[in-house]
């Protein structure tokens, strides 16, 4: 019996030719602040936040294992912690560090691109969309709740097929999220999504205050 061999999503995937473009392309997602991210200039003023900074370093060290392991990350907290800044730290690693092929995306920006995909003539727009979220083998989304309110059946469904789609491949998939009430959370995203999310993900909780409050305005 012929046995059927997978290549793992997490083996080296970016030559170093294409280092610098692919992290080029993923600056260009998190935006000017975010692309400069890193966890050395990620700012410390609470002992909880040493505690993290000091797990998500071993994590960057072995992050290909890691992955094949236990699958997706999950940062979890108050708003102004730092989590984007840390998983945009994380992507950069990943793409120049491990070759790791890697995206990220804005989840209110996430949204509109699936409305404008689904109200457009025809699959190709739809179909492109699924292939920029499903084919690289870690995609990290920023906030997938909506600023207030509940997401719609549509967006509930869209995006638990993404993230079931790359679980059944084995890929990694980060979420950051201001939504640290467990109640709260299951309300609005909803628990079989929220299951989806949480499954097989390092879950990381952000719980001190926001850098916000620790800066003093300049002028």
């Amino acid at each position: 019996m012929q046995r059927l061999l997978c290549r793992s999503p997490f083996a080296e995937s970016i030559s170093q030719e294409e280092k610098p473009a692919a992290l080029a392309r993923l600056g260009a997602q998190l935006g000017y602040r975010y692309a400069k991210a890193t966890l050395a200039n990620y700012r410390i003023y609470d002992e909880r936040q040493r505690a993290v900074i000091e797990r998500l370093s071993r994590f960057a060290l072995a992050m290909p294992r890691h992955l094949e392991g236990m699958g997706g990350l999950l940062l979890f907290g108050d708003a102004g912690t730092g989590k984007d800044h840390l998983v945009a730290a994380l992507l950069k690693i990943a793409v120049g560090g491990h070759g790791l092929t890697a995206s990220w995306f804005d989840g209110g920006d996430l949204y509109d691109r699936f409305y404008l995909a689904c109200r457009s003539e025809g699959d190709a727009a739809f179909a492109e969309l699924r292939r920029d979220l499903e084919s690289p083998a870690i995609l990290a989304i920023s906030d997938p709740q909506p600023p207030q309110g509940l997401l719609s059946d549509s967006q509930i469904r869209r995006l638990r097929d993404v993230i079931d789609r790359r679980y059944r491949a084995g890929k990694s998939t980060w979420i950051t999220t201001n939504l640290d009430d467990p109640a709260l959370a299951n309300t609005i995203l909803t628990g079989p999504l929220l299951d989806r999310i949480k499954e097989a993900s390092a879950k990381i909780l952000c719980n001190w205050p926001s850098h916000r409050a620790q800066q003093e305005p300049t002028w």
